[in-house]
């Protein structure tokens, strides 16, 4: 009886997730059935969008480019957040200012922190062109070259939310028990040890938060690359939602953006899969 009770407290949150997430997620798997063009009348076409998606060279293109991306930044992002997190650990004085300092990258919004560093990679008086000149140092063009554009679109994304990642990981280090780490201390552990030994492994759900909403948020980032570069030079930053974008609402082919984006969850499924068995392997092994 108790059970049924506690089922009227779940009914509303049941419905309201069905309504804002199951709801257009139904209504893009249906439409993207059809040959659906603005302004025409759908066609039922079956799978024919999917394979038309899958087929085309600028969709796997920018699938392959999304995941280069995601796999960049998020490997730096967790690698300085990591060592800012231990840094932020050993300060004896001020954590919580430099926390909220350090934080602040965070709350821009993404189009603004694009629209900031589109500012500072212009070639002629952006201030990094500036400072690389004063080092006699040759600036690249950054949004002539396409190496160089993903480059810079990269640098604003590890940026903006390496101190996101370090807050968390701070976080996690301030309830890890000290005595743990002074007991490996006087077993005459070294910060290697400690770190490979006990840290990580205690931080183990931690990282795994921080890396699948790192790669969740990086995989489907379109605001700052929109502001940026607009995909250019040519496609050579067209990440897969910025080909959803140009096949949606450029082309008007909706049937098709839809299937896009159907393909680009089941690839963030993929790739959520692989960050699971890689984080559990060695428990399943055992």
């Amino acid at each position: 009886m108790k059970r049924v009770q506690y089922l009227y407290y779940v009914i509303p949150a049941l419905v309201l997730v069905s309504v804002v997430l199951f709801y257009p997620l139904g209504y893009a798997l249906y439409y993207s059935l059809f040959s659906y063009t603005l302004g025409a009348v759908p066609e039922f076409v079956g799978l024919r969008n999917y394979l038309r998606v899958l087929l085309d060279p600028g969709f796997r293109h920018s699938l392959l480019l999304s995941l280069y991306f995601t796999i960049g930044v998020v490997s730096l992002q967790f690698l300085l957040g990591l060592l800012l997190a231990l840094l932020l650990d050993k300060i004896a004085v001020g954590k919580r200012f430099f926390s909220v300092v350090l934080f602040i990258p965070v709350m821009i919004t993404p189009a603004a922190t694009g629209l900031i560093f589109r500012w500072m990679f212009v070639p002629q008086w952006g201030i990094i062109n500036q400072v690389l000149q004063g080092l006699s140092i040759h600036p690249p063009d950054w949004f002539s070259s396409p190496f160089w554009a993903l480059v810079s679109v990269m640098i604003a994304e590890v940026w903006q939310f390496t101190p996101l990642v370090a807050i968390v990981l701070f976080a996690g280090l301030q309830s890890i028990p000290g005595e743990s780490l002074d007991a490996a201390k006087v077993d005459g552990a070294s910060g290697v040890q400690l770190l490979w030994s006990i840290l990580l492994p205690l931080l183990r759900p931690l990282i795994l938060f921080v890396l699948v909403m790192r790669t969740m948020d990086a995989w489907r980032l379109f605001d700052r690359i929109f502001v940026m570069t607009a995909g250019g030079p040519g496609t050579a930053t067209e990440t897969v939602t910025l080909y959803n974008f140009r096949t949606t609402f450029q082309l008007l082919r909706v049937g098709e953006g839809l299937a896009v984006g159907v393909w680009t969850l089941i690839s963030l499924l993929g790739v959520m899969v692989i960050y699971l068995r890689l984080m559990f392997r060695d428990t399943t092994a055992s």
